[in-house]
């Protein structure tokens, strides 16, 4: 489905000025509709220089590690993408990117991106009166925090970060894998559930998002998200960016901590065809698998 998705994240999720580039140039404005809204990991928010609009700033996506920019998924036809191309003047300022997108639940798809050529990467620019007003439109017809935006239009960081890694097996207090994690930075651990199904590895083991049970696991949080992901990945074998393709797969979820509130995290996860044949731990809970008496809820290091 790559090539019929497109992670939109400027002007084009302002429907009021889509609509008006698309009389003016004789396109169907229907060559595109939005899914919802989704998260395009590790990137933040900039502005930089466009070109032909006088040194004002086009905005663009740069890589942050541990932060995310949130965006209207879009269906995009044929038709759709030569508009696009042109609205965008690909590839001349902009290029298309395919990146990994994470939809609500966590799951992950593949769509194209939007962003500035590496020639236009210039130092800040602040956008224009006219094109800031479109990006806040779109920005607030989707239901989408305004903060990252704003932020990026001041020339501060434009991004949301997440400081939280849920963990439900060997990187929890007293496991295996604890240690390294303290070592990235971990500043403190919490009890905390998420929706899943868990399944019994052996030595590890493997959450996949289907079931409507809770898994039972602990919230990291770290000093320094960009070190410890990058640690996390190399531990687990994530590719970079939440890509799909290595045993786990970073994503972010939805978790409830232990005074029930609602918080995103990163988590790393298993396709299904990976624990096909791994029976599944009815309890949700790795450590009452193994056996071992369960820590205290809160713990800050």
């Amino acid at each position: 489905m790559a090539a019929d998705l497109c992670f939109a994240y400027g002007s084009i999720t302002d429907n009021e000025g889509w609509r008006a580039w698309c009389a003016r140039n004789s396109v169907a404005p229907g060559c595109i509709w939005p899914v919802g809204t989704v998260l395009l990991p590790d990137r933040r928010l900039a502005f930089a220089p466009h070109a032909t609009s006088e040194g004002a700033g086009a905005l663009t996506v740069r890589e942050h590690i541990g932060s995310y920019v949130e965006g209207v998924l879009l269906c995009v036809t044929p038709e759709g993408w030569d508009a696009l191309d042109r609205k965008e003047d690909v590839p001349d300022a902009y290029q298309r990117i395919s990146r990994t997108v994470i939809l609500p639940g966590g799951t992950a798809a593949r769509a194209i991106v939007h962003e500035l050529a590496r020639s236009r990467r210039g130092a800040f620019a602040p956008p224009a009166d006219m094109y800031l007003a479109s990006l806040r439109r779109g920005f607030a017809a989707h239901g989408m925090d305004p903060a990252p935006l704003e932020a990026a239009a001041r020339g501060k960081d434009g991004f949301s970060v997440l400081a939280d890694v849920f963990a439900y097996g060997t990187l929890m207090r007293g496991e295996v894998r604890h240690a390294p994690a303290v070592r990235a930075g971990l500043v403190s651990a919490r009890s905390a559930r998420a929706r899943g199904r868990l399944h019994d590895l052996g030595a590890y083991p493997g959450m996949v998002l289907e079931g409507s049970r809770d898994v039972q696991g602990e919230l990291l949080s770290f000093a320094d998200p960009a070190v410890a992901l990058r640690v996390l990945d190399r531990i687990e074998e994530a590719r970079p960016h939440c890509a799909p393709g290595g045993p786990y797969r970073r994503t972010i979820l939805t978790v409830r901590d232990a005074e029930g509130q609602e918080r995103r995290a990163w988590a790393y996860v298993m396709e299904r065809a990976r624990v096909a044949s791994a029976p599944v731990i009815a309890s949700g809970s790795w450590r009452r698998r193994q056996g071992a008496l369960p820590l205290p809820k809160a713990h800050s290091l």
